[in-house]
């Protein structure tokens, strides 16, 4: 019966995912995931990331899994989306798994449906196949597998395990470091509660060793590899632009860092998810203090969890919406606990009835506030497929985020444009922060970086006006920066065309 149970409640949340992200499907690639799907398609025709053509402070974790997307289900915007469903169910099944052993049942269920509802929300581009949708998958294992191993008292050589893990998340981007930091910190906990023992101290040395093993080994192998293929400058010119990016404010730079701008932009998307989330994670850390027990530890951990999560999401001092995506699922957990404890307290100074209306009454007004703010997107969805509005109708339809929205759309019709005025062998260049027009386009630019803040990185500007360069793009001035040499270039070279979404369409003279 209990397998049974577990099956129902696993296709449930497999309707639950796909009813949920669904809409998503039609929608254009926003500006990030766009840019890789542009390096993903050059990897499958045989270019070497870092070599033609560069993705500026990114490690190539995100790229190889678009490049599988791709093999899997074809070179289209939608394979991406379809390979983000099992990422996120398992994801979603690994929440409901720590809830179950750790907390209880109920706690995981709640805690994996609010991961899969706030992990789709629009204000959180949750709509997107962002680096954080599927990075959220290796940050929740590496966590879990933290909490079972030092459970369960297993040999010193399984932590490997969480430093491969932890490699696999710092290869998406490298602060993901959230399961390492929580390892490192509870195996310290864990000697602390064990200091009576002979032995603890040679126990965490040899943990920290072994995952110290598991974290090397992988980032050593991926090093060598792009190394024996003369590209390690190329490798370490990632940490050069993450140094200045990070230096970058981002958006919201004025909040405190690096947990206010998280902490902002998830109260603007679910302020009862939040405030759930946050007072039991007060009361986990209650349970943890004093650390005596292997139940206080796993408390503790789950607290270091959402701590980290909260620090990776607002490390660039502000940042943009999708970083929030990273503290969704150590929130929807300990807002999950905090709903379930509350009602067993009801049940002790009230009747069954009564407490169940109460949790029913919080369960009820995080979907609440997911529904009021997706609904436009739900809604313009629904009557587009009912023929009611055309696709550019819902697009337009719904206020999407940066990169979403109107501005994906935009990007998606001028990549068709240039597509079908330009051969193959032509070139062109987007001077515009939305660059999934190279995707659409299924053109090359003129340059190896094709973010334009970045033009300067690796040579001369103007290597833009090559020949071959058929077409620029030109977006307009609250958007970006219209540097004396580029309105030269265009005026010497270029004549304007066409404009498409306000985004001038300037093609070289003949």
């Amino acid at each position: 019966m209990h397998k049974k149970y577990n099956w129902i409640l696993l296709l449930l949340l497999v309707l639950l995912l796909v009813a949920i992200r669904l809409p998503s499907f039609a929608e254009p690639l926003d500006n990030d995931s766009g840019s890789v799907a542009f390096l993903a398609r050059q990897m499958l025709r045989g270019e070497v990331l870092y070599g033609k053509f560069h993705p500026t402070h990114h490690l190539p974790g995100i790229y190889y899994t678009f490049e599988a997307a791709f093999k899997l289900f074809g070179d289209t915007a939608i394979a991406p989306k379809l390979f983000l469903l099992p990422w996120t169910l398992a994801c979603a099944w690994l929440i409901f798994l720590m809830g179950r052993l750790y907390i209880d049942r109920r706690s995981g269920l709640l805690g994996a449906i609010f991961y899969i509802l706030l992990s789709s929300q629009v204000s959180m581009k949750g709509t997107t196949v962002e680096m954080e949708q599927f990075a959220n998958l290796p940050l929740t294992a590496g966590v879990f597998l933290v909490i079972v191993l030092l459970r369960n008292k297993v040999p010193a050589w399984q932590f490997v395990w969480v430093g491969i893990i932890g490699a696999i998340c710092i290869l998406y981007k490298i602060i993901f470091v959230g399961p390492l930091a929580v390892a490192g910190i509870a195996i310290l906990a864990k000697a602390w509660i064990e200091r009576r023992q002979r032995t603890v101290l040679k126990t965490a040395f040899l943990r920290m060793l072994w995952m110290s093993i598991g974290l090397v080994l992988p980032l050593a192998a991926v090093g060598a590899y792009f190394a024996s293929l003369g590209l390690w400058d190329r490798v370490m010119l990632v940490f050069r632009i993450g140094f200045g990016y990070m230096g970058g404010s981002g958006m919201f730079a004025w909040l405190p860092p690096p947990f206010g701008f998280p902490i902002f932009w998830m109260g603007v998307s679910n302020a009862a998810l939040l405030i759930f989330g946050l007072i039991g994670t007060y009361r986990c850390a209650r349970r943890a203090i004093p650390l005596q027990t292997t139940e206080h530890l796993t408390n503790f951990m789950l607290v270091l969890w959402l701590i980290f999560s909260f620090a990776e999401a607002g490390l660039r001092w502000g940042g943009w919406e999708h970083y929030t995506l990273l503290v969704v699922p150590p929130l929807a957990l300990l807002a999950a606990s905090e709903i379930s404890a509350a009602y067993e307290r009801w049940k002790v100074k009230n009747s069954e009835r009564q407490a169940l209306i109460g949790m029913s009454a919080m369960i009820a007004l995080v979907i609440l506030i997911f529904v009021m703010l997706n609904y436009d997107f739900y809604s313009q969805y629904i009557s587009y497929k009912l023929g009611r509005i055309s696709y550019e109708d819902f697009i337009y339809g719904y206020t999407g985020t940066s990169g979403t929205g109107p501005a994906a759309l935009n990007a998606e019709i001028i990549g068709h444009y240039i597509q079908s005025h330009t051969t193959p062998d032509d070139l062109i260049y987007l001077a515009s922060e939305n660059v999934q027009s190279y995707y659409y386009a299924d053109r090359e630019p003129p340059i190896d970086i094709i973010w334009p803040d970045y033009i300067f990185v690796t040579g001369p500007a103007e290597r833009i006006f090559d020949p071959r360069t058929k077409y620029i793009v030109l977006d307009t001035p609250e958007k970006i920066d219209h540097p004396q040499w580029l309105m030269d270039g265009l005026k010497r070279y270029y004549y304007l065309e066409t404009v498409i979404g306000g985004q001038e369409i300037y093609r070289r003279r003949a």
